[in-house]
């Protein structure tokens, strides 16, 4: 009966290398304190949860281009929810994960809604960070900071990459 039950779950697993392509937990720490130092470059204010959430959603999963109006004009298309939403119960996980870690800090009281606590970058975050050297993360940090730059976290724009009608 045991055989039965390893045959079964070896012929319904998945290969390690597609589960690491598509569930790779070190690398979405690793992608979200890429962004926590992009945020530290331009200040060291405490970040909302939803923030976070927002600018690793617009590059992770290129929903920029939906705010470069050419492209935005000929698509025509409205986003699919699917990645963001997600993604949004995992970034809980990840934060937990990383506080253990001491690479950031939550703020905020029990009461608190999830995207409205306040992470913050410690220096052990940044520490490591700057230790890895990687041109894929250096890529990765321009693109948080080009995002961070060009396109405001407001509510409109919450709801344009959620895929909500105006």
């Amino acid at each position: 009966m045991k055989n039965q039950a390893k045959q079964k779950n070896k012929m319904t697993s998945v290969p390690h290398s597609i589960e690491l392509l598509f569930n790779n937990e070190k690398l979405d720490i690793m992608k979200v304190l890429c962004l926590m130092n992009a945020f530290a470059s331009k200040n060291h204010k405490p970040r909302k949860v939803s923030e976070i959430m927002f600018y690793y959603s617009l590059i992770n999963f290129d929903l920029i281009q939906l705010f470069n109006s050419n492209e935005r004009n000929m698509k025509g298309s409205i986003p699919s929810p699917n990645m963001y939403f997600r993604f949004q119960t995992k970034l809980n996980e990840i934060l937990l994960k990383m506080v253990h870690l001491q690479f950031i800090e939550i703020r905020g009281q029990v009461v608190d809604k999830i995207d409205s606590m306040k992470v913050e970058l410690k220096p052990r975050g940044k520490e490591f960070y700057e230790a890895v050297d990687s041109e894929f993360f250096d890529v990765l940090k321009n693109n948080y900071i080009d995002a961070i730059n060009n396109v405001k976290f407001t509510v409109s724009n919450q709801k344009v990459i959620k895929g909500v009608q105006q």
